[in-house]
């Protein structure tokens, strides 16, 4: 009897040893275990894994438009910044994350997105007035042409060919952006870029909504392939925008 009771008491302590000997080689740590991908919450992190590559966070230069941009986040409406999020816009790079779209972000990891990239904008107001809506039919392309030659020419060259910045009406670059997209980048500009935004252009004389309207139907309007510039259309419809008004209005 003796005997088996030591046997189950020498069983008992290496049990303990073994669970409480987290200094072992070769241990985990908890920070390090493997969790599933819904697991993350962190903001930061899902920003970094998803976002990062395309759209800068303030301290980058990206390929698109900065999420941490203000003058973006005050004009861009919080639920079409979500869709747009879960869904991405069919016919550009923008893919969709959620989960039903196979790449895997949970509603609530998206939300966590969304309120980190807004969260940026805190205590960095903008003028709220005369701020253009966001989506907008496009405009007169022949009006746009003059309005680029104000505002636009004399970085991006005589008829968008180039100047002091790039080319604005290459063909391959219109394919890659959508209408919505030309429409964000002359609002907000690409700042770290050096390209100004719709009040900077021409500081004693702002664009207008329909100064910018005009000048992305411009654009458009260099597309070779008409057809083709249907697929990269807004995911944010058009009936969203509020009525126009003309310089002299």
């Amino acid at each position: 009897m003796l005997q088996r009771n030591a046997h189950w008491v020498v069983i008992g302590l290496a049990v303990a040893l073994l669970s409480g000997c987290k200094w072992m080689p070769g241990r985990p740590r908890e920070s390090d275990r493997w969790r599933p991908p819904e697991y993350e919450k962190n903001f930061i992190v899902l920003y970094d894994t998803n976002c990062l590559a395309c759209h800068s966070n303030g301290k980058t230069v990206s390929a698109s438009v900065s999420m941490s941009d203000p003058l973006y986040l005050a004009v861009v409406p919080r639920e079409t910044l979500r869709k747009v999020i879960a869904q991405g816009v069919p016919g550009t790079a923008m893919p969709g994350f959620a989960a039903a779209n196979g790449v895997g972000l949970t509603d609530a990891q998206i939300d966590i997105l969304v309120q980190g990239i807004y969260k940026w904008a805190e205590g960095k107001p903008v003028a709220k007035e005369n701020l253009p809506p966001y989506s907008a039919p496009l405009g007169d392309a022949g009006r746009g042409a003059t309005a680029y030659n104000m505002y636009c020419e004399k970085c991006h060259g005589a008829e968008g060919k180039g100047g002091k910045a790039g080319p604005v009406v290459d063909s391959d670059y219109l394919h890659l952006a959508s209408d919505q997209y030309l429409r964000t980048v002359v609002i907000a500009g690409r700042p770290e870029l050096g390209m100004p935004n719709f009040q900077q252009n021409e500081p004693s004389k702002p664009m207008s909504p329909q100064d910018i309207s005009d000048v992305v139907a411009w654009l458009v309007s260099h597309r070779q392939n008409p057809g083709a510039a249907q697929l990269a259309t807004t995911t944010d419809p058009a009936p969203k925008a509020q009525p126009l008004k003309s310089n002299q209005e």
